[in-house]
């Protein structure tokens, strides 16, 4: 059994089941919806609510009485939100609170068959561009305490639309697990993280690494094939990220996601943001595939049983 010691999750890894990549091999993300009933292409944005940012070749603009036109990638308010910026008042039979926040889609590409395995370097670079200008957006709201930025590729991962794109939840709160995080890295002499991004640059857990990031399969993966984004350096979110930062960071997701794409077959995948405006924290990205079902004992215990061991699945997708 396997700990995360400053996460204080727990995983099994229970290699000795012998599953090989081909085990894992998706059929594919699912049906892809028509391009002009879908509401993220290009000619319909009057399906969704207005954009808060249009991103051009000419600027970041917001939509008006028209829609702008031309972007490559388009920002609005969910039309089914988690959370809002006026929500409705909470239920009194137990102790609750307003839903208080900001729920966006970002629509990352133009074009409805975009697969991000495959963007372009420039186009991973715009979207690392597009991800810190909507952190920087809202984590200074009056309000918000933490931005979440996730995607989900795939509807078995929880994409209800093929079209890609990514959401962005501003909360009132830390979450909880980030609490924790920062409990146990109050109570260590040096930043976990850093110490996990030197060590891992060196073991056989390593993936892929350029000047300021590494790509690794983490010590203690919960599923198979997760995958582990961190800055060399010590970061705590997006906002401090440098123009060579962006460059770096948007080469290495593209190796993570292009390695998982070749490997697997197009795996449906979440990919999550970890952020904090502390300063205490360190910035990291998390790649899950989704190719295993969180069952009952998962469910009953918290601890996660994984049967491919990050070492063979960092060899693996090392020469995928």
């Amino acid at each position: 059994m396997r700990r995360h010691y400053f996460l204080d999750e727990y995983t099994i890894i229970a290699a000795e089941r012998g599953k090989r990549p081909s085990d894992f091999q998706h059929p594919g993300t699912g049906e892809r919806s028509n391009p002009k009933t879908c509401p993220f292409c290009p000619g319909n944005e009057g399906m969704t609510p207005p954009a808060v940012a249009a991103y051009t070749d000419e600027g970041v603009f917001a939509d008006g009485e028209e829609r702008v036109k031309g972007w490559w990638a388009r920002s609005f308010l969910n039309l089914y939100p988690a959370v809002t910026a006026e929500p409705g008042p909470p239920s009194r039979e137990w102790v609750a609170d307003f839903a208080t926040g900001f729920h966006e889609v970002i629509v990352e590409s133009p074009d409805h068959q975009a697969d991000p395995s495959r963007f372009s370097n420039r186009d991973l670079q715009r979207l690392v561009c597009v991800y810190r200008d909507r952190y920087r957006c809202r984590i200074y709201e009056p309000f918000v305490e933490y931005v979440s930025i996730f995607k989900n590729w795939g509807r078995v991962a929880g994409a209800s639309l093929s079209h890609t794109h990514s959401q962005l939840i501003a909360l009132t709160i830390v979450p909880p697990a980030l609490k924790r995080e920062m409990a146990a890295i109050g109570e260590s002499s040096r930043c976990p993280y850093c110490s996990l991004a030197g060590r891992e640059a060196s073991s056989d857990r390593l993936i892929f690494e350029n000047e300021r990031f590494v790509l690794i399969a983490p010590y203690s993966s919960t599923v198979p094939y997760e995958t582990w984004i961190l800055p060399k350096g010590h970061l705590s979110d997006l906002e401090g990220l440098d123009p060579i930062d962006r460059e770096c960071l948007a080469e290495v997701l593209g190796e993570g996601l292009g390695r998982l794409d070749r490997l697997l077959g197009g795996p449906p995948y979440n990919c999550t943001i970890h952020q904090l405006r502390d300063p205490g924290y360190h910035l990291n990205l998390r790649i899950q595939p989704a190719l295993s079902t969180i069952a009952g004992f998962e469910k009953n215990t918290g601890i996660f049983i994984n049967t491919v061991s990050p070492e063979d699945a960092a060899s693996q997708l090392r020469t995928a």
